[in-house]
């Protein structure tokens, strides 16, 4: 026999817990005595069989079943029970305040066979409350129960009105409670005024999320059209035609700068006696520059040597590129033989003042 599974919450909270209905011919808002771990209680039908089915991850051993429909006396014993939280809340609060605990109660809730009693409350940190329980058991003569709940469960257990002129959301439909932040109201175009976007739990309006998805699209999609018509990242076929145009005006660049070269190639022609073209000349020209600006700060011993390379540059100048290089070669080697003399006429001018002071010393 296949299973069948229903939603049902309870009366201080609106999640759906999933039982088992067995045979049970059930409809959505129906009342049924449930078996829970707390103890037997009753509640509402969320969701039908039909359309429940069992959530993912959970073992069907460790689903509940439901017991029956409620009936009558069921109804009757939920009134009863409804007379004694209140008076179970006044206590409380009395011996809350004898104690002098930094707690708020919420309220009280008998479970449905009227065995337990669960108390909740709201504080900042959390509180010792022993104490407490014992004196609450000691009076009332059933098993005690305190349980700390955030404030916007307890905005949902007491009900109210927000701003909008409708029943809180938390107190209506809501099961869970998804994050709400600054940004939300941000991206709204809302003001950031905490008395405007804040609900009564202080906290931040949890219909600030309902539509923060379509906000957050069509700026994305208002962004990307920006983009488009400026030609970013979104105009592919924009970008593909700068760069084809990019691409042609580097190709004619470098084909009229090949162009003039051929045409100065054509243009420069040959000097008498042998002359090289305008352009081989400048360069030339710089080169010597350069050198005599080099050797300009060479000593007195380096002056001859200077004049002859420069008058060596000038002959090889004059001369076509094959008769420069010869003659390049031809004054590298003729300075260098006048180095080398130079510097053996120092050695030997050295050496016979060496051999004078011998032979005065040994006279």
């Amino acid at each position: 026999m296949v299973k069948r599974y229903a939603g049902i919450s309870f009366r201080c909270s609106r999640r759906v817990y999933c039982f088992e209905v067995g045979a049970l011919h059930l409809k959505v808002n129906d009342d049924v005595v449930v078996e829970t771990d707390r103890g037997v209680n009753i509640g509402q039908v969320v969701v039908s069989p039909e359309d429940s089915v069992l959530p993912d991850g959970v073992p069907p051993e460790s689903v509940k079943k439901v017991l029956r429909k409620a009936r009558d006396d069921d109804f009757a014993r939920l009134q009863d029970n409804c007379k004694r939280e209140l008076e179970a809340a006044r206590i409380c609060q009395e011996k809350i305040e004898l104690s002098k605990l930094k707690m708020k109660l919420v309220r009280a809730e008998f479970m449905h066979d009227g065995n337990r009693v669960i108390f909740y409350f709201t504080a900042e940190n959390r509180v010792d409350f022993r104490e407490l329980v014992k004196d609450l058991a000691h009076t009332l003569h059933v098993r005690v129960e305190m349980r700390q709940i955030g404030i916007r469960d307890a905005a949902g257990m007491l009900g109210g009105v927000g701003i909008c002129g409708r029943e809180l959301c938390c107190a209506a439909f809501l099961s869970t409670f998804e994050p709400v932040t600054v940004k939300m109201a941000k991206e709204q175009n809302l003001a950031l005024n905490p008395m405007k976007i804040s609900g009564i739990c202080g906290r931040l309006m949890c219909c600030l999320g309902y539509e923060y998805e379509n906000y957050r699209k069509a700026a994305g999609s208002g962004k990307g059209g920006g983009r488009n018509r400026r030609g970013g990242k979104g105009s592919g076929q924009e970008n593909k035609n700068v760069k084809e145009v990019k691409d042609g005006g580097e190709k004619s660049k470098s084909e009229g700068e090949k162009k003039a070269s051929r045409n100065l190639g054509k243009n420069a022609k040959p000097a008498e006696g042998g002359a090289q073209p305008a352009e081989v000349a400048a360069n030339g020209r710089e080169k010597r520059k350069d050198s005599g600006s080099r050797k300009a700060g060479s000593g007195k011993s380096g002056g001859g040597n200077a004049g002859r390379r420069s008058s060596s540059q000038k002959n090889s100048g004059q001369n076509n590129s094959g008769q420069k290089n010869s003659n390049q070669k031809n004054s590298g080697s003729g300075n260098s033989g006048d180095r080398n003399q130079g510097k053996k006429g120092e050695r030997s001018g050295k050496g016979s003042g060496r051999d004078k002071n011998r032979e005065k010393r040994k006279n």
